[in-house]
């Protein structure tokens, strides 16, 4: 017994003797001859990445300017002052409704019974904002509104490559 204890003894010792010790904190990377050529390529990988990366230094970023502070204070009113003070939510009553610009109309297509004014489809008798569809001619359209107001969109030719060909 004590004869298997000698041995066990002694081959660890033996084991620990072949460890390298390392003092401060490393990585090892040990590596073996394999004929597997994915294991080589991550061997490979491995040491690539190994060397110490750098990054950008404390003192840059300590320098650079905080987006979120404002430097300025916002103005007061002073109280001798001739500036009116904003309203408040809800002083003025009816809120006024701001004002749409809607884009010009523009023909842009015409096929067959049906033309593309403005990005939208529509047909002979269809309504678009204060008008309606009168009239489909080969390059041109009519739109009729109140009070007799009338009002031709032409196609404009945009692209002189296409050509579109009409039987």
């Amino acid at each position: 017994m004590t004869k298997y204890l000698l041995i066990g003894f002694m081959s660890m010792m033996i084991l620990h003797a072949a460890v390298p010790a390392v003092s401060s904190p490393s990585i090892t990377v040990m590596t073996q001859p394999n004929t597997d050529k994915e294991l080589v390529w991550v061997d490979e990988q491995i040491l690539a990445i190994l060397p110490a990366r750098v990054g950008i230094p404390d003192g840059y970023i300590n320098s650079l300017r905080d987006p979120m502070k404002m430097k300025k204070a916002l103005p007061t009113l002073k109280s001798g002052s001739n500036l009116l003070a904003p309203p408040k939510l809800g002083s003025m009553g009816i809120l006024a409704q701001p004002k749409v610009i809607e884009e010009p109309l523009r023909l842009l297509a015409i096929m067959n019974k049906s033309v593309l004014i403005s990005g939208k489809w529509y047909k002979v008798g269809q309504s678009i904002r204060n008008f309606t569809l009168a009239e489909i001619k080969s390059n041109s359209v009519l739109l009729t509104g109140k009070k007799d107001q009338k009002l031709i969109l032409f196609l404009h030719k945009q692209n002189n490559n296409i050509k579109i060909i009409t039987k």
